[in-house]
């Protein structure tokens, strides 16, 4: 979809001048109101079963044939991983109890006794083997790549496994938090087969499968026997609401609890309504615009920093985003080891930039096409509309977000495109692994050095190394500018008042820990 910027400036304007609101900071909390008459009081001791609404039903309920945070968020519930993250984000035990490097490829993990499946099937080593074996198998066709560089699994004794990769891979136990870490029993699935334990899944979680109506709701209820110990709901329901107007409603009526995942323009509805409470959290999704340098403008270091220093990122982090975001220097969140605070983000400088694209041969100005997800078209629209200040014409190319992935993916991209990148494994390794080396999927750009430095960060289990590369890359990247960076954005939950969660800066629903005031 074209749209006519000269519209869009203007719209961005009138945006602007209404926008800024008191309070447009990270959180706001409603207060306490009577409640409506009309509903009968909800209380801690009747209000057992928790519901939370996230706009995407999980593709299915394999934890190892999915590879999207919203099947993560369900199926976090239901099984467990080898590692987690404590409350300060720190790697933490989880079904290992510990683990260690013995060599550059062998990692060794002790594993938790006396934990089950749901269906009493015993968690041991053997499990642990079956599950990566089952995740890497071509067979399986898995979307979960973290794993690939595990060349063998070897079972020492019921409760050891070592893990044998066929390089150095400094950041195994990170991967063992999420997608790649979650274990899966061996007996069930060879008894039942894939396809009933796509539908019929059972883990070690905190909760056990109850029923799932696709795109509707997917029920769990309360693990009795669960090793950290029973949760304190009874039951936990997530409730599929695509569209954001009957999230709004359904949080401030009760039909749900918590709100997930919403935009700032749904938390702002909901300040200062009864009983609601907006929840913002650092996150380290962190978004920016990829840049083909192999296109005669793009090609020129100069007009890829005019486009970084064009951009007002603060003005739209406070206006547009409401300040439910933090500026990003580069591609790595502040959160994630190798982030080196001495690389400071782009300022906001239009003469500075009108200054390169003349010295680029651009005093006239160019015209570039900017593909984005039509969810995000206030934020490209903003960009848009700052960029053509500077003598940038921003043809806006607007889809839904499977077509923009799969125009990345088959190299059909357009100049520009505005994408976000959750590296969840919380390691510059995973913000830098498909964009930066020249042989990766989505590179665009080409740096004998910055290739140098790519196996150099991934190679080594040396932390002090691997932070020493990783300071040069994100140098580099500013300097030579092949994206233009912005923002890392807040995760914001719209709760009912009663409800006790902490969220976390990945993003995931686990809510073994949630309860009722």
């Amino acid at each position: 979809m074209k749209l006519r910027l000269s519209l869009v400036a203007l719209c961005l304007t009138i945006a602007l001048s209404g926008c800024t609101s008191s309070g447009g900071g990270s959180s706001a909390t409603a207060p306490n109101q009577t409640a409506d008459p009309g509903k009968p009081a909800t209380t801690a001791s009747t209000k057992d079963t928790l519901v939370v609404g996230q706009d995407t039903d999980a593709g299915t309920l394999d934890p190892q044939k999915q590879g999207k945070m919203p099947d993560m968020n369900i199926l976090s519930n239901m099984f467990d991983t080898l590692v987690t993250r404590d409350a300060d984000n720190k790697l933490a035990p989880a079904l290992a109890t510990e683990w260690k490097a013995l060599d550059d490829t062998t990692w060794e993990f002790k594993l938790r006794e006396g934990v089950k499946f749901h269906n009493g099937e015993p968690f041991n080593a053997d499990a642990v083997k079956f599950s990566i074996d089952r995740l890497n198998n071509p067979d399986t066709k898995s979307p979960i790549a973290e794993l690939k560089t595990v060349k063998e699994v070897q079972v020492v004794d019921a409760k050891t496994v070592k893990i044998i990769t066929d390089g150095p891979d400094p950041i195994l136990p990170n991967k063992m938090v999420l997608f790649g870490g979650v274990i899966v029993p061996p007996q069930y699935i060879k008894e039942k087969g894939d396809d009933n334990f796509a539908k019929n899944p059972v883990g070690t979680g905190p909760f056990k499968f109850v029923s799932w109506q696709k795109d509707s709701q997917v029920v769990m209820e309360a693990n009795a026997d669960y090793w950290q110990g029973a949760p304190k709901l009874k039951k936990l329901t997530f409730k599929i609401i695509p569209n954001a107007s009957n999230m709004s409603a359904a949080i401030r009526t009760g039909e749900i609890d918590i709100a997930a995942g919403i935009k700032p323009d749904v938390a702002l509805q909901l300040k200062g309504q009864q009983d609601v409470k907006v929840v913002s959290n650092p996150g380290i999704r962190t978004f920016y615009i990829s840049l083909d340098t192999t296109q005669e403008a793009l090609a020129k270091k100069e007009v890829r920093q005019a486009l970084n220093y064009a951009i007002d990122v603060n003005t739209i982090i406070k206006t547009v985003l409401d300040g439910h975001a933090a500026r990003a220097a580069t591609l790595v969140p502040k959160e994630n080891f190798g982030y080196d605070a001495a690389v400071t983000p782009y300022e906001y400088n239009l003469d500075k930039a009108k200054q390169l694209l003349a010295q680029a041969g651009y005093a006239q100005g160019l015209t570039l096409t900017l593909d984005a997800d039509n969810l995000e078209a206030s934020n490209v629209q903003a960009i848009a509309a700052m960029l053509e200040k500077a003598g940038v014409k921003v043809q806006l190319n607007l889809m839904d977000s499977k077509t923009l992935t799969a125009n990345i993916t088959a190299k059909k991209a357009s100049a520009m495109y505005y994408i976000g990148n959750t590296g969840w494994t919380m390691d510059a390794m995973s913000n830098f692994q498909s964009y930066l080396r020249s042989d990766r999927r989505y590179n665009r750009w080409a740096n004998p050095e910055v290739d140098r430095l790519i196996d150099e960060e991934e190679k080594s289990i040396d932390p002090q190394k691997r932070q020493a590369a990783i300071s040069k890359l994100q140098g580099i990247l500013k300097d030579e500018a092949p994206f233009i960076y912005l923002y890392q954005i807040n995760g914001i939950y719209g709760m009912r008042n009663n409800v006790e969660w902490k969220p976390n800066p990945i993003g995931l629903l686990n809510m073994y820990k949630a309860s009722f005031k």
